[in-house]
This record gives C-alpha cells, structure tokens and sequence, in this order.
C-alpha cells in the first residue's frame, strides 16, 4: 500500500509501479503541483476517493497501460484526471543470432535501433610475458525506437578459436552443429 506523500508541495510528477495494488487514504494530500501521475499498473490500484485530495488533479495528466485507460476512466479517483493517456510501449527485448561469422539482431518491435557492445576479457592490458587467450566474446544489445521505451538488454556468450572460427566449428560453416559431430567421428575412426 502507497501512502507517503501527504502535503509534498514541490512533488510534480510521480511513478507508480505495476506491484503497487492499492494506495492509502491522502497519499497525494495537497500535493498541488502534481502534473503528472504514471502508473504502470494494469490493474487499477483500489484507492480511496480522499488519495489526491488537494491535489488538484483535474489539471494533471495519469499515464496508464493502454489496455487499461478505460479501467482507469471509469473508477475514482482516477477518473478525475484532467487527461488520461497511455504510456509509452516498451520495445520487445532483441534476439542475438551468430552464423558465418557474422552477429544479426532482430527485434519484433520494427524500426528499432540496435546500441550493442561487445566485450572480451582477452582484450586487456597487462605486463606479464604470456596471455592464455579463451576467446569468448560477450555480446549485450538492446532496441530502441522514439515513442518507446527501451527494451531489456539480451546477453550471449561466443567462444571463438583464437584463430577467429568459432570453438567446435570443425567444417568452418560458422555453426556448431550435428556436422562437426561428424567430422569427430571421422578424425577418431581415422586414428
């Protein structure tokens, strides 16, 4: 239950998140600068008619999910919001896919941009007289898009050869896969 703000007077704009399932009597009490109210809950939060009493509400914007503005305009106190409208999406979290030594991105939200980076611990300075190199590069992207939300990061792992191909890659197609399995096969019934 949300029940801390009463008499907050320089308070503009506050965030409720999705856990939040009710909020206390005169949480918002006389907070009259309040502009704007962005609550993520996709359940309309049971409140009591008193929550933004003095607050002035009827010239602040409540941002909610849009599959819940119509939750919201019905129940009070909520409804008496000057506007109400939906929050930003969120973009979907990207997929990372790696084949013929190259690194794709894909997204279900379209016309994103893709902010990756790529780390390797082999990539560091030093001063001894050898480096044992495991080749294993961390890849983190994330998709954006104006209008959006960031999505959450996506995370993957690839080992690489020292020489560049990829560990277990032993036919060179950019995959790990039933093939090289093979190739062991063949390499062990030839010794």
């Amino acid at each position: 239950m949300l029940n801390i703000f009463p008499d907050c007077y320089d308070l503009t704009s506050i965030t409720i998140p999705n856990s939040v399932a009710s909020i206390g009597n005169e949480a918002f009490l006389n907070c009259f600068n309040l502009t704007d109210v962005y609550c993520y809950a996709e359940n309309v939060p049971s409140t009591n008619s008193d929550a933004f009493n003095g607050s002035n509400i009827s010239d602040a914007t409540l941002h909610v999910p849009a599959n819940s503005i119509e939750s919201y305009k019905s129940q009070e106190p909520w409804s008496g919001f000057k506007e109400i409208i939906a929050l930003p999406q969120k973009c979907a979290t990207p997929t990372i896919s790696f084949a013929d030594g190259k690194l794709s991105f894909s997204c279900e939200t379209e016309d994103v941009t893709y902010t990756y980076n790529i780390t390797n611990d082999d990539v560091t300075g030093g001063n001894a007289a050898e480096v044992q190199l495991t080749g294993i590069y961390k890849v983190t992207v994330y998709a954006s898009k104006e209008g959006y939300d960031d999505s959450d990061v996506a995370t993957m792992e690839i080992p690489m050869n020292v020489s560049g191909g990829l560990r277990g890659d032993l036919n060179e197609d950019g995959s790990v896969n039933a093939l090289d399995v093979q190739e062991v096969i063949n390499i062990a019934a030839d010794e």
